[in-house]
């Protein structure tokens, strides 16, 4: 058995260690020759497997592009979880999504029996699915959590591409391993993406999301929303990540003073709305100015970037698709790190409390980063928050 840097908690390495074991035995004497009877497609079939959430699906849909101009009729296809259907629905270069529900990565509030039996019926689906066609390439960026290289025996693919830290690495036509130190999420995809010929970096991908125009004009029938508008999303999908009431009445209370904009809050829980209730109820002088977005479809949402003049967000899938389309202000409280910093196309000015990413920035032009060791302190900071004000103003 080969040397393997996982990615996992001490508790876990035996279980992968010994699960490997088996794996290994498997793929050599077992798997591997089956491949060799599996002939290449005259046109690219590329699969991609995304077991995460929105934000990895989207940074991982900015490499198409780069796949279509090396091989223009290539085919690609995606398996993902139902959540992030969102993301390749409306793109032109993704002939077929197949839903897979890995349970590690399902947040849906129901049980985690209930999550496993979801996870094998889709999976059976999947398959299922995937046996209609022959694959040229697989590439699964994930590299810790949930991966998908266990579904690989039982589909056609010639060549796959992937992660060993969480197992099965074996089943790879090449498996690669973490880096030491800070990388970004993208890199570890361009380096899978070396193995196909295709070239793509931090500085010169172009991001994007294809979205239907007329979501738009549905839009502002349904939402008060201008080119003054300012874009607050004050929820993240984990708890830790978020701020207290307190910190956003202090702080949007000081954009109130010190800007034109008007505030338009955005979110899917209650605490978006109890926000902007609370703030219309201690500052009726500017309750004008404050909106409520109401609950919104992922597809609105996405167009609200295209209207406003900027947007503050957590560090959660809103800043990905904010810093798309608008100046974005990120606040990245318990942030990830230099892994998910924002590939942006708009001015972009992240503030976080990752100390080991601290000395990293993006090679991309309008992005700028601050290391802050306790982001709740912006409120009573004055330089720091004359710095936001005057992002916000410019």
């Amino acid at each position: 058995m080969k040397f393997r840097k996982y990615c996992a908690l001490r508790r876990e390495l035996y279980f992968l260690c010994l699960k490997d074991i088996f794996v290994d035995i498997y793929a050599k004497f077992i798997y591997k020759p089956k491949l060799k009877n599996l002939l290449s497609n005259h046109t690219k079939k590329i699969l991609f497997f995304n077991s995460g959430h929105l934000g990895d699906a989207l940074i991982m849909s900015y490499c198409f592009p780069e796949i279509k101009k090396k091989y223009p009729d290539a085919i690609i296809d995606v398996v993902c979880g139902e959540w992030c259907k969102f993301v390749f629905d409306k793109n032109p270069l993704v002939r077929k999504i197949i839903v897979q529900n890995h349970f590690m990565t399902n947040r849906s509030p129901t049980s985690t029996f209930k999550k496993l039996i979801n996870h094998f019926k889709t999976a059976s689906w999947a398959i299922k699915k995937l046996n209609d066609n022959s694959y040229d390439y697989s590439i699964d960026v994930r590299y810790s959590g949930a991966v998908s290289h266990w579904i690989l025996p039982f589909i056609k693919v010639k060549k796959s591409y992937g992660f060993g830290s969480r197992g099965y690495g074996r089943l790879l036509e090449k498996e690669f391993f973490l880096p030491d130190g800070q990388f970004h999420t993208y890199e570890m995809l361009s380096m899978l993406l070396k193995e196909i010929e295709i070239e793509t970096s931090l500085s010169s991908v172009k991001p994007y999301l294809p979205f239907e125009s007329e979501n738009i004009e549905i839009l502002q029938q349904k939402v008060k929303i201008s080119s003054n508008s300012l874009l607050i999303f004050p929820e993240a999908g984990e708890q830790t990540r978020m701020f207290e009431n307190d910190f956003w009445v202090k702080f949007c209370y000081e954009i109130l003073i010190k800007t034109p904009h008007d505030l338009l809050f955005c979110g899917e829980k209650h605490f978006s709305e109890d926000l902007f209730c609370d703030l219309k109820n201690r500052f009726p002088n500017f309750k004008d100015r404050l909106l409520y977005s109401g609950k919104l479809r992922l597809s609105e949402v996405a167009a609200l970037p295209q209207i406003a003049a900027a947007a503050i967000v957590l560090d959660s899938f809103p800043a990905h698709l904010c810093s798309l389309s608008c100046k974005t202000l990120v606040l990245g409280k318990k942030a990830a790190g230099f892994h998910f910093f924002q590939l942006n196309n708009k001015e972009t000015f992240m503030i976080h409390d990752h100390v080991l990413s601290k000395d990293f920035t993006l090679p991309r032009e309008g992005f700028s980063k601050k290391y802050i060791k306790n982001l709740n302190t912006i409120i009573s900071d004055k330089s720091i928050l004359n710095e936001i004000i005057e992002f916000l103003k410019k």
